[in-house]
């Protein structure tokens, strides 16, 4: 890059006996100076024409995966994995046999279709891609770094979106947010608990409240508590703030648990979000 830079300042400076000592550059290095090369939806097909070559090294596809990730971070790019048909080959990788690579595909789904409702329908409209990052989630044989990103991908791809919400419950996916037995692990908690946020950002329906009775959901909500995690805790009540707010009908046996957790976590006040926190006592003084 310094020759190429040597090289360009002799020849704007008119200087030929110092570009004939350099040499010419490499027209790949001139391309990349003065922004000749490829449109970033020329690069994101030829990532993915990389991640389905199989002559390619692992090394290979994962940079190229990568290198389309950070490309749909931009809003225009991230509706061109539709235009450019490019969906089925990125959900294809979540069930890829290289770990990194489905790990990828799901963080490329997560950043795609958060706060996008065009990449939101997209991602709904397509065979497969929601089923498969629920039963990610849902398997005990998902290897943790990939259960957060599929996790990150459902909490992003369900947000104000009250059509995917609805797959995600005729799915089964509320199954996939148990939370007892997380305890231990709260970034998988966490992820869990965002989830469940981003689902209640479409309001409570029948088949919401169905599954809080049957699963004990918000005593298995209340009792995160337990993880003593201020991260997890304040997110919970967050939840129960929300729930709140949506006209949730606490049963008496939730409030007195609630009583009991509170207690367990006063200590922790200070460090939780104030309005949540007192959105959580008022509810526990009924």
């Amino acid at each position: 890059m310094e020759k190429l830079l040597q090289w360009s300042i002799a020849s704007q400076s008119g200087d030929k006996e110092t570009m004939d000592k350099i040499g010419k550059p490499d027209p790949e290095m001139l391309s990349k100076l003065f922004g000749n090369g490829p449109d970033e939806p020329t690069l994101m097909k030829q990532s993915i024409e990389v991640v389905e070559n199989p002559e390619a090294t692992d090394e290979a596809k994962e940079t190229a995966l990568e290198n389309f990730e950070m490309l749909v971070e931009n809003l225009d790019n991230a509706n061109n994995i539709e235009n450019l048909k490019l969906w089925p080959s990125v959900i294809a990788q979540l069930s890829s046999s290289n770990l990194n690579l489905s790990v990828l595909a799901a963080s490329i789904i997560g950043v795609a279709t958060q706060n996008n409702p065009n990449s939101q329908k997209a991602f709904l409209e397509k065979e497969n891609g929601l089923e498969i990052l629920i039963n990610l989630v849902k398997a005990d044989s998902t290897p943790r770094e990939l259960a957060l990103k599929a996790l990150f991908a459902l909490s992003c791809f369900v947000r104000n979106y009250p059509e995917a919400t609805e797959r995600f419950t005729n799915l089964g996916g509320w199954e996939a947010l148990h939370l007892q037995g997380s305890h231990e692990d709260h970034k998988l908690l966490l992820r869990k608990l965002s989830l469940t946020s981003a689902l209640l950002s479409t309001g409570l329906d029948e088949k919401k409240l169905d599954h809080f009775k049957n699963s004990r959901f918000v005593d298995n909500l209340i009792s995160t508590f337990d993880s003593q995690n201020v991260g997890c805790i304040d997110k919970a009540l967050n939840i129960i703030s929300q729930l709140q707010s949506l006209q949730y009908k606490f049963t008496s046996d939730e409030i007195k648990r609630l009583v009991s957790q509170l207690e367990s976590v006063s200590h922790l006040k200070d460090k939780f979000n104030e309005e949540d926190y007192h959105t959580a006592t008022i509810i526990a003084s009924q």
